[in-house]
Order: C-alpha cells, then structure tokens, then sequence
C-alpha cells in the first residue's frame, strides 16, 4: 500500500528497474509485497512473476507493482515430487519469460523457496544483471521435516542450495541465525532484512482492546495452515478452554493443506461453531481487518528442522498491533522476546495450549501487559528501518551494474 509521501527516489537518478521472481501467491505474500511496494513508493519499476491467483488476470497491477501470473498453480502436500515438479514447472516458465526480456531489469531478485529459483536468471547474470538471492526458509530445513529418511532427495536439495548460494551475486536472509547458516556455504555477501511488518497496515492499536472473561473471548492464527503449525492442537485445546470459558472462540485466516483436517477435528468435537475457518485467501490488506477484533494471538508450531529455526512473521504482526500471544519456543524466538513479553508453551501441545490459552484469556490485565512489553520489542524491529537497508542492498547491486 503506497501513499505519495512515500516517495524517496532521488532527483539525480533515473527509476531502478526491479524484477522479482516468487513461487507463490504474491497478493498474499507479505514480504514479497513489503519489499515490492517500497521500492515502487520510492519511484522504482518492480515487476514480479508470481504463482497463478485465482480471480486475478495473467498481468496484474497491485499497488503500483506489475504482477504477471505464471499458469502454475501452488501445492501443498507430503510428496516430494509434487513438490519438485511444482519448483520446475515454475523454474522452467520463469527462465524461458526472463530469456526473452535478459536486460529489462537492473536487478534481479529471487526469493527462495527454493534457493535454485536464482538459475532462473541466468539471462541475466550472462547479461550482466546482479542477482540477489532472498532466503526467506532454506528449502533443506522443509525437506528435512517434511521427507524424514529420503536420503537422496535430501542430499539432491542441499547441493542445489550450496550451488544456488554460491551462483547468486548478493544473499540476503530473514535474521541473523539463518545468515550465520548461509554464510558456511557461500562467500557471497549476506545481508539481513527482517520480516517486520510494515507500520502503516500493523500500526500500534490506539488503545488496548479489552475482554471480558465471561464474555465471548477470540483467539486468532493467521497464516500457512499446516499440520506442522499446530492448529489440530489449538482445536483440541480449545475444546477444553471453552469447559472454562464456554465464550471462547478461535478464527484461523491463510491457506494450506491442513485446513480439512482442523475442520474434521472441530466437527468431530462438536465445536465447529467455535472454529471459523477461511474460504478463501486473503490478501495482506484484508488480513489486518480481520485482526481488528481479534484479543490473543496463537503461533502454536511443532518443533522441527524447520521451524527450529523460524522468526514467525505473525508473532511479530500479533505484537506490533498490541495482541498478547501465545507462542511455541525456538532460539530464535527466544532471542528476540523474553519471557515475560510473550505466553511461550513448550512443547506446544493440547494441554499446554489449554492452560497457557485459560490463564491468558482469564487475566486481561496480565495478558494487555504482557503485550506492551512485546511491542517496546517491536520498536526496535521496524520496517521503515529495515526497508532503508533492503534500499542498500538493491542500490549497491544496481550500482555494480552500471559500473559494468
């Protein structure tokens, strides 16, 4: 969402023209959006390639960014060859649009996953266009936890993210854990621009929002609906919550394979008026509205190779809006949000989500202070700082285009 007085493209440089390749849906891909429409609030070109939407034409143009929509459509399942199929079929439409247009751009940024999309621009590299490799999740953490035990795909991903790493121009990464990972596998430079939210769509609500205990009680996730982010857990938790609090609900927004399964485990409890399910994907802008009456942010991951190693982007959105959150524990969590800024369950199970979800939604005076602590946190985690380094990074980049 662009406004005129974000306009920061200086007077003595043309328009950078920036492409962008995705394999996802880019309406509803926020950093993907955060970045694009930075760069086009400050007087940039940004095109994107981007996984087919549905309701939306081939060409599109949202928010000022260009948008072409490749005729392959997102999967999201347990096999792996689907999985590879889903990264070639788009590798293959992506390399043969950007064959035919090997100039068009100063730069060229592909965000993983996977880490290979970078072969996409090989035009371009041979045409002497940076590539910068945005690792938003390394595609070996995934396979490792979603193909325990295939040996040889794992094997086959870690040296295509090795070679992907090191054919790359610049990478850049999502925190400073997963930089430190990159960096054993490339001397390329890293650089880390975080998943902040930006403020003008997550801005601090003007004042707290309150519940009654007694009262109906919201619970919220938004975001990729998987099995691995625990949200058969939340449904099996909240069966119990509502023996306490019988006006306790939970809404779940987002998109993903495990939606039949949340809504099989509601049924099958009898609390499926308690459980309100998505019927179809929102964009960045209506997801905000949706979290206007929300009152406790869930992120109720399992622990594994992947999310080990995760900064959930709706932790920080629950927080910068002032929603007190319930959240499973990893490293990286811990590093940015002590322990009395979040409700931290660990493991995150049924019975540890019932009890964290109760003492919450029972003290609305704890919980509200909790959530102030954890956005002082976010004031120091702002997108209008992290997009000034995102501009470092692009304008570097086009800058050693030119002087080649």
């Amino acid at each position: 969402m662009t406004t005129d007085s974000d306009a920061e493209v200086p007077n003595n440089r043309r328009p950078l023209r920036i492409g962008m390749i995705v394999i996802s849906q880019y309406e509803s891909d926020p950093r993907v959006r955060r970045q694009a429409e930075a760069l086009v609030a400050r007087g940039d070109e940004v095109t994107v390639l981007a996984l087919e939407a549905d309701g939306r034409p081939r060409e599109d143009l949202v928010e000022g960014v260009r948008v072409i929509h490749l005729p392959v459509r997102k999967y999201r399942g347990s096999s792996a060859k689907a999985y590879l199929g889903l990264y070639g079929s788009f590798g293959a439409r992506a390399t043969a649009w950007l064959t035919r247009h090997p100039r068009r751009f100063d730069v060229l940024q592909a965000h993983s996953m996977p880490e290979a999309l970078v072969f996409a621009g090989l035009a371009q590299r041979l045409a002497g266009v940076p590539l910068l490799l945005d690792v938003h999740d390394l595609t070996s953490k995934l396979f490792a936890a979603k193909f325990e035990g295939k040996s040889a795909i794992m094997s086959g991903v870690r040296l295509s993210e090795r070679a992907a790493l090191r054919f790359a121009t610049e990478v850049m990464t999502v925190h400073e854990p997963y930089a430190d990972l990159v960096r054993a596998d490339t001397k390329k430079p890293v650089s880390v621009v975080m998943n902040c939210p930006d403020e003008r769509l997550f801005a601090p609500r003007p004042e707290p929002r309150r519940w009654d205990p007694d009262g109906e009680v919201v619970f919220s996730y938004h975001g990729l609906i998987a099995p691995r982010h625990g949200l058969v857990n939340v449904v099996k938790a909240l069966k119990g919550v509502r023996e306490t609090l019988p006006g306790a609900r939970v809404q779940i927004r987002g998109g993903g394979d495990g939606i039949e399964e949340v809504g099989a485990t509601a049924r099958a409890l009898g609390i499926e008026d308690a459980v309100d399910l998505p019927t179809r994907l929102y964009s960045m802008t209506e997801i905000v509205g949706e979290l206007e009456n929300v009152h406790i942010g869930l992120v109720p991951s399992m622990l594994d190779p992947w999310t080990e190693g995760v900064l959930p982007t709706k932790l920080l959105e629950y927080s910068a809006l002032g929603v007190p959150c319930v959240t499973f524990r990893n490293p990286v969590i811990e590093r940015y949000f002590p322990d009395d800024t979040v409700t931290y369950v660990d493991p995150a199970t049924p019975e540890t989500l019932q009890a964290a979800m109760i003492a919450l939604a029972k003290d609305p005076d704890r919980a509200l202070e909790q959530a102030a602590r954890a956005a002082k946190v976010m004031e120091g985690l702002r997108w209008s700082a992290q997009k000034q380094i995102y501009f470092d990074v692009i304008d570097r980049l086009a800058a050693r285009k030119n002087r080649g």
